[in-house]
């Protein structure tokens, strides 16, 4: 229970840090009704479309760590987004791969934010504790600033090394779900992919006459 509610938390900490203008975001994320089946148990087949929707939308790199700094690199006062980057200690790497955070035990990840002025800086609301964060490999090249709707001002602000990058339509903290699911067996996430194939309409196939 203790570990649901700081889930919970430290997603309502992520979310609500920034601007209103992250929560207008329409971001493309799997759904159950994406994985629904035409046959079983209607009670079992929407748990495991839930739990098909959580794998598809668990990043390709999940790490643990504790939060150690936070820099913006971009002008706030200018642009309705901002770059940041932040440090992790005590890093281990749960999925995917990051070479030098596997070695160092440390990670620094580009997150770009969709906020503007209203925000807080982030090394007063993050949390502090142990945590488990989803990322996506690095794009790579230095670290321009953001435009005004977040496209990239061609300006350089950092050029340092950077292991992994998240954004306001790549949620970091894991859900309760996602949580299990990494400690789920082969067996049961193969079962999940084999049964519960994407349909992007979210409409249940017909049967075959």
């Amino acid at each position: 229970m203790r570990a649901l509610v700081a889930a919970v938390f430290s997603i309502c900490v992520l979310v609500c840090a920034c601007s209103k203008q992250a929560g207008a975001l329409d971001c493309a994320t799997a759904s159950w009704w994406n994985f629904d089946r035409i046959d079983g148990d209607p009670q079992k087949q929407r748990q495991d479309a839930e739990a098909r929707a959580a794998l598809a939308n668990l990043g390709p790199i999940v790490f643990r760590g504790r939060f150690a700094s936070a820099h913006g690199l971009s002008d706030q006062t200018r642009n309705d987004s901002t770059v940041l980057l932040i440090a992790f200690k005590d890093v281990e790497v749960l999925r995917g791969e990051m070479p030098r955070s596997a070695r160092d035990r440390k990670t620094f990840l580009l997150y770009y934010a969709w906020c503007d002025t209203s925000c807080k800086s982030a090394a007063k609301w993050w949390p502090r504790g142990l945590m488990t964060f989803n990322a996506q490999p690095f794009a790579g090249g230095p670290v321009t600033d953001t435009g005004a709707v977040g496209t990239s001002g061609g300006k350089v602000i950092y050029k340092g090394r950077v292991d992994a990058q998240s954004g306001a339509c790549s949620p970091m903290a894991l859900t309760p779900l996602q949580q299990q699911l990494l400690n789920a067996p082969a067996e049961e996430i193969a079962r999940l992919m084999r049964d519960y194939p994407f349909h992007a309409t979210g409409m249940r196939p017909l049967p075959d006459d």
